[in-house]
């Protein structure tokens, strides 16, 4: 794809750079890359001189510049196709339609009811187009226009963070790729912190907020957000979310939960992924700090890729006449996985066409099938099949599906470290990064993670790890002995956590590992350790001398006697041994008196002096 870097000075907006190639709207065939978000390109479509259908990813998008323009027609879910026939009909000079990509099968239906042509009476803007691969996984309906974008005779793609895209229609149509290059420092500055106790973290970081006005933290999981408010008390919130989880918000009694933004803005601001793009928040008299949020305790879909989401997340916020500073902080809190699975770009392409394979041998056999029966069978079963999400409703490969696979991995690998996630920060080239890991030996994350181990063994093998990680750390010197033993009472307050110390204590690591984190079989090697240990200990020289002192020599005494006597001195010792009647002619020979009445011992010399 043939690329053009544009110059853009600084206080200029995206127009001012297009006329620099000779262009006074928007392009055709084109992914334009604005680089920096906030730059007018939806504004810029719908003052244009031309009839537009601007897709958006979500409805707030368009609510939002519903209020800002008389002349826009909103098309989204709630939209009746009667208010869309009534506006292609409309004698306005331009016509603007913003429409979700669900909805846009609406428009194409009005148009084709009227006779309008609209693949060659209007220009089709995808807005934040990254989102066609980012949520393809859990919205698939999102690229349901695509067949229709590449049928406009005039379109483009546009964001200030676009991914690559496989689609061959690209490069079947002559895109062209224009890169929006300001001629100024626009970085902005970020701090990551990377933490092993999360809540403990944010916390700490709230609290170094508290004379913030606005607090807006965006964070993907709404469950998630009611854990923060209810774990760090917290009041004067909002919660922005879908509708769907306001329903649920508010089945629950959270009644500060919305669909759209709702001014004025709460100490506290939740927002879900459908905020992080696109969308405009007005400022007002006072500046929000902004908390990004990862928790993959929680979900692995809170994970913020830096390439894009931070990118747009920071960009949510308009400036108010010339200041460019739209906010007050930026930080990302996040933990970390180095046994996240990731899979290269080979291995999913190996995934996908296996998959491929084995929905096509189940195709075959299906359309040979003259049974009605067997042919239904067979396709509830393809309905099944993992290759199922990566196709459309005509059954051909949706091409963008298999992307947010690649893009999946992509993210996944910054999160297997906090080097790796500080490094990826970097390599956007938008962000000064002041990046802390404030990783503990044993965090909250990490007795989290034993905790939710459903088995018990999974329990075990995740205490051992982190009694390993202890050792070293404490070996290393990056702990003291106090650290250690606190380290060490967090472990032990889990429900596998005293038995699994103790054994670790006493076999170690690899005798656990080998007895594959059984408890049947630890419990037996512990036993041989104890046995073992115990007949070493009972031989230390203060047992010795407690022997010694405790018998007279040349006496017969009852075996009987002996015995406990014995016992009693390994006990005060704090040795468990079996102690027998004849236990005593380890420590001294004897001489037996085999006497019905009393049984006796004499003791003639001891073995130890």
């Amino acid at each position: 794809m043939n690329i053009i870097k544009v110059i853009l000075l600084k206080g200029e907006w995206l127009l001012d750079a297009l006329k620099r190639m000779g262009h006074y709207m928007i392009p055709s065939n084109v992914i334009l890359n604005k680089t920096l978000t906030g730059l007018g390109a939806t504004h810029s479509e719908i003052h244009s001189k031309r009839n537009s259908i601007i897709i958006e990813p979500n409805v707030p998008v368009i609510l939002g510049k519903l209020n800002e323009n008389d002349n826009l027609e909103a098309v989204y879910q709630k939209c009746e196709p009667y208010n869309i026939k009534k506006y292609l009909q409309m004698d306005i000079p331009f016509k603007k339609i913003m429409t979700t990509p669900e909805s846009f099968k609406k428009i194409r239906k009005a148009a084709e009811e009227l006779g309008v042509n609209i693949y060659d009476e209007y220009f089709c803007l995808f807005d934040e187009c990254e989102k066609l691969t980012q949520d393809s996984d859990y919205r698939p309906a999102i690229s349901q226009p695509i067949y229709d974008f590449f049928m406009f005779k005039n379109k483009a793609f546009v964001s200030a963070t676009p991914l690559e895209m496989s689609h061959p229609m690209f490069k079947q149509q002559g895109f062209q790729k224009i890169i929006i290059a300001p001629e100024y420092d626009y970085k902005k500055d970020m701090e990551l912190i990377v933490t092993n106790s999360y809540y403990k973290r944010l916390s700490i970081v709230l609290d170094n907020l508290r004379d913030s006005k606005h607090i807006c933290i965006f964070y993907n999981v709404t469950n998630g957000i009611l854990d923060i408010i209810e774990r760090l008390n917290i009041t004067q919130y909002k919660i922005f979310c879908s509708e769907e989880s306001v329903k649920k918000l508010k089945s629950r009694g959270i009644t500060e939960a919305y669909s759209q933004i709702d001014y004025p803005l709460a100490k506290y601001n939740f927002f879900t992924c459908r905020f992080y793009s696109a969308l405009d928040i007005r400022i007002s008299k006072y500046k929000p700090d902004i908390i990004m949020l990862t928790d993959l305790h929680t979900a692995l879909w809170t994970m913020i890729d830096p390439f894009t989401e931070a990118i747009q997340i920071q960009g949510r916020f308009r400036k108010r006449g010339d200041d460019d500073v739209t906010y007050n902080s930026l930080t990302h809190i996040t933990n970390v996985n180095p046994e996240i699975p990731v899979l290269s770009r080979e291995e999913v392409n190996r995934m996908v066409e296996q998959s491929a394979a084995n929905y096509n041998m189940l195709k075959e056999c299906r359309d040979t099938q003259a049974n009605n029966l067997k042919r239904r069978a067979i396709s509830d079963d393809m309905k099944n099949m993992r290759y199922q999400d990566l196709i459309d409703e005509r059954e051909e490969v949706n091409c963008f599906a298999v992307d947010n696979l690649h893009n999946e991995q992509r993210v996944r690998s910054y999160y297997t470290s906090g080097e790796a996630i500080y490094q990826a920060y970097l390599s956007t080239g938008f962000f000064n990064v002041t990046y802390t890991n404030v990783t503990e030996c044993v965090g909250e994350d990490d007795v989290d993670n034993v905790l939710g181990e459903k088995t018990e063994i999974g329990q075990r093998k995740k205490l051992v790890e982190l009694l390993v990680r202890i050792d070293d750390w404490y070996n290393a010197g990056k702990i003291t002995h106090d650290e250690k033993t606190l380290a060490r009472e967090q472990l032990s307050t889990t429900p596998q956590g005293e038995f699994t110390i103790s054994a670790y204590d006493k076999i170690g690591k690899d005798a656990i590992a080998s007895a594959e984190f059984k408890r049947p079989l630890i419990a037996r090697k512990v036993n041989e350790y104890d046995k073992a240990m115990a007949n070493k200990q009972r031989f230390h020289p203060e047992v010795l001398e407690a022997i010694c002192a405790e018998f007279p020599m040349g006496e017969y005494i009852p075996k009987e006697e002996i015995k406990q006597r014995l016992k009693l001195i390994l006990q005060e010792n704090g040795i468990q041994y079996k102690v027998t009647q004849d236990t005593i002619k380890d420590y001294y020979d004897v001489t037996v008196s085999n006497s019905r009445e009393k049984p006796s011992f004499s003791l003639n010399s001891f073995k130890f002096e």
